[in-house]
Parts: structure tokens; sequence; C-alpha cells
């Protein structure tokens, strides 16, 4: 057999004779030993053991049939662990809305709350923005020979169109009794000047953290508040003061009443002149053609939309980690 020498590092030829021996290397002269030579053997496997019969066991009994039209119950979920960091740091997953049977198509949409955090301040900048066009008109055909707004209201003033004013049969002298409307166009303006200053500062001051003004961060924890208020402040002073008339539009009343206040004082003891008069003053008024604008109605459209969505962003906000409300339509 061949073998290497562990002391000169070279190769040795064995007889084999000599396996499990000492052999001396041809080449150093020293000694080491040789491995003995390996026999395979083969042992038997032990006997097995005597196998033990296995207990009989009893049948289980068969349960009942289900009567016709059972459907079983679906077994509820297991009940997940909530911990304190679950719950403030991660949000719920959408939840799927569940097939209706007999119903193939689902449309609908959601409520997302980072759009409507945004609708009450776009509301009420467009409420501001129609606060400075004409909201009641005297008009000739479609252009207005007299025009009054929320802001020439408040100081008493008055557009008019001397050229048409000549041309139509309006009645004269109302002008001298204008009165401004500041008592309720005062504080309307103001109102909806400071909701629009807080609801877009709400937006904008995100970027930066308000507790680092301690007084400045008392009032702001409380804006959602604030700016609902003051836009449903703004909404009912406006209507207030269509429903009352601007103070073109009571002068012109007031003017076409003093016409016939003699007239109704004579005929105080008969309801039938009564009606007439009261018939010919509405047409004296109708000459003025008074009508309320499309711009009114859309800043007190603008105002209330404000007002409701700023209710359904402090309604989303005390849902916390509750997914958006959704609505479907099934087809």
């Amino acid at each position: 057999m061949r073998l290497i020498c562990p002391h000169c590092m070279s190769g040795v030829t064995v007889p084999d004779d000599a396996a499990g021996k000492d052999a001396t290397c041809p080449n150093c002269g020293k000694t080491f030993p040789t491995p003995a030579r390996y026999s395979a053997q083969v042992t038997a496997d032990p006997p097995a053991p005597a196998s033990t019969p296995a207990p009989e066991v009893a049948p289980m009994p068969t349960p009942p049939a289900p009567p016709p039209g059972y459907v079983p119950p679906i077994p509820a979920p297991p009940p997940v662990a909530d911990s304190g960091f679950l719950s403030s740091t991660t949000s719920s997953a959408p939840v799927e809305a569940p097939s209706v049977a007999g119903y193939t198509t689902s449309i609908g949409f959601t409520f997302d709350p980072k759009l409507i955090a945004w609708l009450p301040a776009i509301f009420l900048l467009l409420t501001l923005i129609l606060s400075v066009f004409t909201w009641v008109g005297s008009y000739a055909g479609h252009t207005a020979v007299y025009s009054q707004g929320p802001w020439r209201a408040l100081v008493g003033g008055v557009y008019r169109d001397f050229t048409l004013e000549k041309m139509i049969p309006i009645p004269p002298g109302w002008a001298d009794k204008l009165r401004s409307d500041w008592p309720l166009m005062l504080f309307y303006l103001l109102a909806l000047i400071l909701a629009v200053a807080l609801a877009w500062g709400d937006r904008g001051l995100r970027v930066f953290d308000p507790q680092k003004y301690r007084q400045f961060a008392r009032v702001w924890t409380h804006r959602q508040g604030v700016i609902f208020g003051l836009a449903a402040l703004a909404l009912l002073l406006s209507l207030v003061q269509v429903w009352r008339g601007f103070g073109m539009e009571r002068a012109m009343r007031q003017v076409v009443d003093e016409k016939y206040a003699e007239t109704r004082q004579n005929a105080a003891n008969s309801p039938s002149q009564l009606d007439r008069i009261d018939w010919e003053k509405e047409q004296e008024y109708a000459k003025f053609n008074i009508e309320t604008t499309t711009w009114a109605y859309l800043a007190l459209t603008c105002n209330a939309l404000a007002v409701l969505t700023a209710v359904a962003r402090w309604a989303l906000a005390r849902r916390v980690n509750k997914p958006p409300p959704k609505i479907l339509l099934h087809y």
C-alpha cells in the first residue's frame, strides 16, 4: 500500500502484511505507524419486540342531520390584542364593501379627510371674494341701473348708472332716504375675514409647531370650533340681511309707502279700496325691477358649504383610527 511519511512528507510503498505495524521510511530512516487493514463486518438486526395489540376505540356517535335550509354560522375571527403603540401609530386598513346578493357592480366614493380639511378654507375664501360683487340691483333689461353689495351697504353707498336712470320711469327721491347697513354688514364682514384668516392659517401653520408659543397654542387647539362659529355667524347675518333687504331696497320701498300713505289713510274704512291701493302700490314698487343676483346666491351657498364641511371635518377627526366613511351604489 502507498503511504506518505509524516516526517519527510515523501511517498513510501509498504507491503500489505505490514499494515498495523511500524514501517521505516527509506528516505529519512525514521519509523512511523501504519494503519491497520479495514475489514467490513455485517451485524444482524436485533429481534423486533413482541407487538402489543392496540386497544379498541369505541366508534363516535353520528351527529343528527341539520334541518332543511340550515346555514352554519361563520366563526368569528380570533381577538387581536390591542396595544397603545399599535392604536396610536397605525391606522385601520380599509374595509372592503360586502357583496350584496343580486348586484354585480358597485360604484362609490370615500370621504377623504385630507381633502375635507381644505374645503372650509376654500369655501370661505370664495364667499369673501363674492362679497365684492353685486348682491341686489335694480335692472333695466340686463343692465343694472342701481346696484349694491355688502361692502357698499356697509358705507351706505350704491352704484348708479345715470344714463339709464334718465331712460326708465323710476320714482325719484329714494336716494335721499338711503341708509347704511353697518350694524349687520360690519359684523358679517369681520366674521368672514377672521374665518378666512383662521381657516387658511390652519392650513399654512402646519409647517411649524404652534406649541412653541404657549398662549397661542391654547387658543390654537380650539381653532376648528372658532372657524365653525365664525362661518355660522357670517351665514346667519347674511341671511338676515337678504331677508330684511339692503338699504337700497328699503329706501325704494319707503318712497312707495309714503306716496300711498295718505290714500290708504283716507280709505281706511273701505276694505275693497285698501285692496286696490295695495295692488297699485305693488305695481309702483315693481317699476324698480329689483332682483337678487346670482352672486348673492353663490355667496350664501359657499358660506353654507363652509359650515357643513367644518362640521364634517370635526366628525371625521372624532373617528380617530376608524376608516373614513364611504358611500356605495350597487347595481
